[in-house]
């Protein structure tokens, strides 16, 4: 360990380990007798209290490993569940990490496996400077307050903080709390210090998370589960500099922009960094030849998945050694936990720590790995197309390497600045378009695939261009693949706005839907592709069939791992997993897999009905019957979108 932890602010000062290092055994039975002798001793040396005391407040690991139990019902079903807090070096890492967030004002994010002792980390974290700093205050929260405060629950916050107390010498607790519940300074979801005045409080979750306090931190406890989840971190952000996020994934929600977009520190508590977990890791090729990437050897559990029966096997020379197609890295214990788990959501969920896969996947992330070994490459080019703003026509390609068109193809020309257009000789070209507000929040995106072979040979996609100059973009881009068919997503406003532009540009390759809404095969006025609840799912679905079949050969490696953030959920139907937990409306709409969609529409036009395409129709006059009849169609296509 280190000797000690510098702090660049006062809130807890320097931290040590020298203490830990020197004194504490971390063998489990030596640990056990050397707690026994500590205490024997201060019994009757009052000088010997007086330098442990002086330690405990120096050394966080040291009293931990002291003086600290915890309880663990689960893995002492047939013992007693008071453990020693022996830590392990993945948890003492993380306690000193965590108490440098504290000291420094830092937001702190624990995506964690199942069963690292994670909880019990922050907790002892928030005790320890409750109990040896001054005038500290802490908010525990939870998603509902029986999990924040109730002496009758072991799952609670600070049932555990009691428990800690517990096990305890007098001497080393603050006045009054050998008394437990009856310590006057302990009322519900309140505990105070009486010598240093530092408080531990405690709430359920709300959008206003210590509304009028100001706390040294706040820990959130299982962050993903709370249905408030992007309440609380606006509620939060001004109540505290350091906020203590702790989680096992549940999806791209709340938790996972706290640690992908947050500025948080983020502490990965993977079962593959617990010393016990990782006992007898392994690997495997795609060959079968197993890797091992530890000396551990002894008798382990094993038992197929979804079998009765249990073995006990010599590891490593008769373990039956299981696939790493889906999870790289297995270990005995891994193993057997996989037997417990319902599904490979649950394996993602509970033990990978994998906000992806912690969802049900509608695309296979195998196939898609194996799409990607077998189409994948980088673009040829990389750059933008100039066109006249006129008339849209292109005439030029500029490689740029921070331009929003990417080409799978080359250019003939030298220099920069490159005219060929040969390459779309005698070929058909299909557009997918889906369409953002263009504020930053999602990209808009075109894919271009040949119809002729089925291959995406172009992607243009940028955050920040509005729908009108999308749609020119566009054009220009179906122009110079010698006037291509476009589709688009033409619900919402986003998609209005394009649709309308690309009509008042006259550009005539455009697609039509058919079906009116009440069962007639008749060709629409609308054109465009909505985007409807149940329409994405079946648009997913056909695209996914191509993939499949290799129909759509999608040469772009953003695009096909974005397929794999579509959701499917309760009835079937099927979510990007950012418009299912997005903190505002605008934001969940755009936020919808944007390369992955263009990819889908384009695919789309490979088996297109002819009467699907045709060129633009000419205005009709106002209030006129045929005018009647398109504001008809207008208001059925606007009302058949679920999401507006």
């Amino acid at each position: 360990m280190m000797a000690t932890v510098a702090a660049t602010a006062l809130t807890l000062g320097s931290l040590t380990t020298k203490h830990f290092d020197e004194y504490v055994p971390r063998d489990i039975r030596a640990n056990v007798a050397y707690r026994s002798d500590v205490l024997r001793q201060a019994q009757s040396d009052p000088l010997f209290v007086a330098q442990l005391l002086q330690m405990c407040s120096e050394d966080p690991l040291f009293y931990i490993c002291t003086f600290c139990y915890s309880y663990s019902p689960k893995d002492s079903a047939y013992g007693d569940p008071r453990t020693p807090f022996n830590l392990y070096d993945l948890q003492c890492e993380t306690i000193l990490e965590m108490l440098e967030c504290i000291n420094k004002g830092l937001d702190c994010a624990t995506p964690k496996s199942r069963g690292v002792g994670a909880s019990w980390m922050c907790l002892t974290s928030v005790e320890w400077c409750w109990h040896f700093r001054d005038f500290l205050s802490f908010l525990m929260v939870s998603r509902k307050q029986d999990l924040v405060d109730d002496s009758g629950n072991s799952d609670s916050l600070f049932w555990k903080i009691d428990y800690l107390h517990k096990y305890q010498p007098r001497w080393l607790l603050p006045t009054g709390r050998h008394k437990g519940q009856k310590d006057p300074n302990r009322k519900l979801l309140r505990m105070v210090n009486a010598d240093n005045k530092s408080a531990i409080i405690g709430e359920s979750t709300t959008g206003n998370i210590g509304v009028g306090g100001r706390h040294t931190a706040i820990f959130f406890d299982e962050f993903a589960l709370m249905e408030q989840g992007y309440a609380a971190l606006t509620g939060s952000r001004d109540v505290t500099n350091c906020r203590l996020f702790n989680s096992t994934p549940r999806g791209q929600n709340h938790f996972y922009d706290v640690c992908e977009k947050v500025a948080a520190r983020v502490i990965r508590l993977h079962w593959t960094r617990h010393d016990l977990f990782k006992r007898g890791l392994y690997t495997m090729d795609d060959t079968g030849k197993v890797t091992l990437l530890d000396d551990f050897t002894g008798i382990v559990r094993f038992r197929e998945r979804g079998a009765k029966d249990v073995q006990e096997v010599l590891f490593p020379d008769d373990y039956p050694f299981q696939s790493c197609s889906r999870f790289k890295l297995r270990s005995p214990w891994f193993d057997w936990e996989c037997t417990r788990c319902a599904s490979d959501q649950e394996i993602s969920q509970e033990l990978e720590v994998d906000f992806l896969g912690s969802d049900f996947q509608f695309f296979s992330p195998e196939f898609i790995q194996v799409l990607i070994n077998e189409y994948c490459t980088p673009p040829v080019l990389r750059g933008r197309l100039h066109y006249d703003s006129a008339t849209l026509e292109p005439y030029e390609f500029e490689i740029d390497d921070k331009g929003p068109l990417e080409i799978w193809f080359g250019l003939t020309g030298s220099g920069n600045h490159l005219s060929d257009r040969s390459f779309c000789q005698g070929r058909r070209f299909g557009l997918g378009s889906d369409v953002s507000f263009g504020t930053g929040a999602s990209n808009s995106a075109t894919s271009v695939v040949d119809l002729d072979n089925g291959r995406k040979v172009a992607l243009w996609k940028d955050p920040n261009t509005d729908p009108d100059q999308f749609a020119d973009e566009t054009i220009a881009l179906a122009k110079w693949f010698g006037n291509g068919y476009m589709i688009w997503d033409a619900s919402g406003p986003a998609g209005k706005t394009f649709s309308n532009r690309v009509m008042d540009r006259k550009y005539s390759k455009v697609y039509y839907r058919t079906g009116d809404g009440r069962g007639r095969a008749k060709m629409s006025d609308v054109p465009g592709y909505f985007l409807n609840a149940e329409d994405r799912a079946v648009l997913l679905r056909d695209y996914r069939w191509k993939l499949h079949e290799r129909m759509f050969l999608n040469v772009s490696e953003s695009g096909l791992k974005e397929c794999l953030q579509f959701m499917v959920q309760p009835g079937g139907k099927v979510e990007h997993s950012k418009a299912l937990n997005s903190p505002d409306p605008r934001g969940a709409r755009e936020a919808h897999g944007d390369e992955a969609i263009a990819d889908a529409l384009a695919s789309r036009l490979l088996t297109f009905e002819p009467k699907e395409l045709q060129v633009v129709k000419p205005e009709v006059p106002w209030m006129s019957p045929a005018w009647r009849l398109q504001q008809e169609e207008l208001q059925l296509a606007e009302a058949s979108q679920e999401d507006w």
